[in-house]
C-alpha cells in the first residue's frame, strides 16, 4: 500500500482526512472499526496488486507487486478514528486518509475528496494458500499464442512448475521452475525471467475462486487476471501428480493445438488429409473420432482399439512411466516406428486423461502414424532403414512447431 500511496504523492498529491469537525460535506457516525478491519483484503489492478492482512492488535502485513517490479512486503499498524485512517509503517512513513468500509465486503481509503481517488480492497472470506497446493490443468488459459492447455504444479515450499505457453512467453516450456505466493485469494506468480518477451513484467497476479468438487471431475480453481485493462478468466482442474493406469479404458474427447507452424503441403495419414500450415484441433478430432474406438492402459502397456476400413484392429505398445512423463514405444507393434515422449495427467478420480505432446514428440508420433499409410499405399518398405528414416525427416521438415493436447474420458 505504501508504494501505491507514494506513487500518488510523487505526482504532487497530498493526503487529506476528514473527521466530524471538518467541513467536507460528509455526515459521520462514530464507530469502532477495529473488529471489521480484521482479516485479509486484496486489491488487483493487473500490473499493480496488493494483499493486506490486518490482525486484531491493529498490526498489518502487506504483500504486493508494482508494474515490472519484484514482490515486496511491508509491515506497520493501522488506526481508525471517526473514519480517519492512519497507516504507520515500520519504516517511519505515516499516511492518512478517509476510510470507507463495508464490513465483510470492501475497504476503501479515499486519498482526495475533490478527485475522489481511492484504493479499494476486497474482503477475502478464505485463504487459499493450502488449497492451491497440487497439480492443475487449464485448457482455456490466455497465453502469448492464444488460448492453450497448460499444467501448473504448486508445492508447499513456495516453488512451482509450469508446462505450456505463458502469458508473456512465446515458447513452449516443460516443467519450468518458478516461485509463487498466495495471500488470501490473490496469487503472486513469478514469471520465468530467462524465457520472457521483451518488456514483460516480473510477476503476474491472479484473483482466485476455489470450488471444491466444482465439476464431476473434481476441484476447480477459477483465475481472473487483468491484462492491459481487460479482465480475463480461466479455469483450472485439479489433477494428480502421479498416474493410476492399471486397467483403465478411455474414450477420445477432443484435442487442443497451439503454436502450429509448418509447410504448406497436403499429406495423408490413415485416410485423413493434413496441412501443417493450416492444421487445427478439429483436424485431429475428425481423425481420432473416426478411427479410435478407445485406448486401454496398464502400468506398462498402451493398447489402441482402432476402426480401419470396417475392421476392428488392436495394437499394443510398451510404455515407461516416470512420474507424469510417459515414453510410448510404438516400435513394439511396428519395428519401423520410434519412441514418443509425452506427458500424461489424470484428474482426482481418474475420470479424465490429458496427454501432452510438444513439437519433437508430435513429429515422431505423426511420423509413426504415417508409416502404415505409406506402407498400405505401396510407397514404403518398412525393412528399408533409409526409407523409414526419410519418413521422419520429411515429417520434421513439415512441422516447424506445434503443441498438441489430447483429452480422454474414462469409459464406464
Amino acid at each position: 500500500m505504501k508504494k501505491l500511496l507514494l506513487m500518488f504523492a510523487a505526482v504532487g498529491m497530498l493526503f487529506t482526512a476528514c473527521n466530524k469537525e471538518t467541513d467536507c460535506g460528509h455526515e459521520f457516525i462514530e464507530h469502532d472499526f477495529s473488529k471489521e478491519l480484521v482479516g485479509t483484503w486484496t486489491y488487483d489492478a493487473g500490473e499493480q496488486a496488493e494483499a493486506i492482512v490486518i490482525k486484531e492488535d491493529g498490526s498489518f502485513t502487506i504483500t504486493g507487486v508494482m508494474k515490472y517490479g519484484a514482490l515486496y512486503e511491508e509491515k506497520g499498524t493501522i488506526k481508525v478514528v471517526n473514519n480517519k485512517v492512519t497507516l504507520a509503517y515500520e519504516s517511519g512513513d505515516v499516511f492518512e486518509g478517509r476510510l470507507e468500509l463495508v464490513a465483510g465486503k470492501s475497504l476503501s481509503i479515499v486519498l482526495f475528496e475533490e478527485e475522489n481517488i481511492r484504493l479499494t480492497y476486497d474482503y477475502c472470506k478464505e485463504d487459499l494458500s493450502d488449497e492451491i497446493i497440487g497439480m492443475w490443468v487449464c485448457t482455456d488459459a490466455p497465453t502469448a499464442n492464444g488460448e492453450a492447455m497448460i499444467v501448473h504444479s504448486f508445492m508447499d515450499n513456495g516453488k512451482a512448475t509450469y508446462t505450456g505457453f505463458g502469458t508473456y512467453v512465446d515458447e513452449y516450456l516443460v516443467k519450468k521452475e518458478t516461485t509463487y505466493e498466495v495471500v488470501g485469494d490473490l496469487l503472486f506468480y513469478a514469471l520465468p525471467q530467462d524465457n520472457l518477451e521483451e518488456g514483460a513484467p516480473s510477476y503476474i497476479t491472479k484473483k482466485l475462486t476455489y470450488k471444491p468438487n466444482g465439476t464431476a471431475y473434481g476441484d476447480i480453481m477459477e483465475e481472473k487476471v487483468v491484462m492491459s485493462g481487460v479482465e480475463l478468466t480461466s479455469t483450472m482442474l485439479r489433477i494428480k501428480q502421479n498416474l493410476n493406469l492399471a486397467e483403465r479404458t478411455y474414450d477420445y474427447i477432443s484435442a487442443y493445438v497451439s503454436n502450429a507452424k509448418g509447410k504448406d503441403e497436403d499429406f495423408t495419414i490413415l485416410g485423413n488429409t493434413f496441412n501443417m500450415a493450416k492444421i487445427e484441433a478439429n483436424d485431429l478430432d475428425v481423425m481420432f473420432r473416426s478411427i479410435l474406438s478407445c485406448i486401454e492402459l496398464n502400468e506398462d502397456e498402451f493398447k489402441y482399439k482402432l476402426r480401419l476400413d470396417g475392421r476392428e484392429i488392436e495394437m499394443t505398445d510398451k510404455i515407461i512411466v516416470e512420474g507424469n512423463k510417459v515414453t510410448l514405444d510404438m516400435s513394439t507393434s511396428n519395428p519401423a516406428c520410434r519412441k514418443v515422449e509425452m506427458y500424461m495427467f489424470q484428474d482426482a478420480d481418474d475420470c479424465q486423461l490429458h496427454i501432452f505432446m510438444p513439437t519433437k514428440s508430435f513429429i515422431n508420433y505423426f511420423a509413426n502414424l504415417h508409416i502404415p499409410t505409406l506402407k498400405a499405399e505401396g510407397k514404403l518398405d518398412t525393412t528399408d532403414a533409409a526409407a523409414v528414416a526419410k519418413v521422419f525427416a520429411d515429417m520434421e521438415a513439415r512441422i516447424e512447431s506445434i503443441n498438441v493436447s489430447l483429452i480422454y474420458k474414462a469409459r464406464k
